[in-house]
């Protein structure tokens, strides 16, 4: 069987610090140094990584670093409730109900900026627009029924009287 080396703490961290930012040393050079294998050095930082990964997953937002989606869900989780209630839903996700009616006035704001007399002009412009490509369309679509009947009697008339084209 083969022997494994068991390392004092002490050694562990020390390869560690200087294995990991804002020293990171390169792993062949700390073999070097410490006359420890590779692999081993290798698993330890693989083992670090794992858990800090591990840790930002789990770690609760700061309300500031919430996304927008989160805050509109928020909102709207909490719209109707009373402030008992809402004041359970913010202890549950480490925030306050003022974060709530912040984010409330926010939506609200954009909301109206959107509903400005700019956006509407827009709004009628596009409208206008695509009236006048309908009505563009049904004056192209009449035409080429209008062309194509046409076509068709043109033909019925040639097979019925034959083809009068004067040599």
């Amino acid at each position: 069987m083969r022997k494994v080396t068991l390392y004092p703490a002490g050694v562990r961290e020390s390869v560690l610090a200087k294995a990991l930012p804002p020293n990171s040393t390169s792993i062949v050079e700390l073999v070097r140094e410490f006359q420890i294998p590779y692999s081993t050095i290798r698993s330890w930082l693989t083992n670090v990584m794992n858990k800090q990964n591990t840790k930002q997953v789990n770690v609760p937002q700061r309300p500031k670093d919430k996304s927008a989606e989160d805050k509109l869900q928020a909102v709207i989780d909490t719209a109707g409730k009373t402030n008992e209630e809402r004041g359970a839903y913010c202890r549950s996700n480490g925030m306050y109900i003022n974060h709530l009616d912040e984010w409330k006035n926010q939506i609200l704001e954009a909301l109206s900026i959107i509903s400005s007399k700019k956006y509407k002009a827009d709004y009628l412009q596009a409208t206008n627009e695509v009236k006048q490509l309908k009505r563009d369309l049904h004056r192209k679509d009449t035409a080429l029924a209008e062309v194509s009947a046409l076509l068709i009697l043109k033909k019925k008339a040639d097979l019925l009287w034959g083809d009068n084209e004067d040599v």
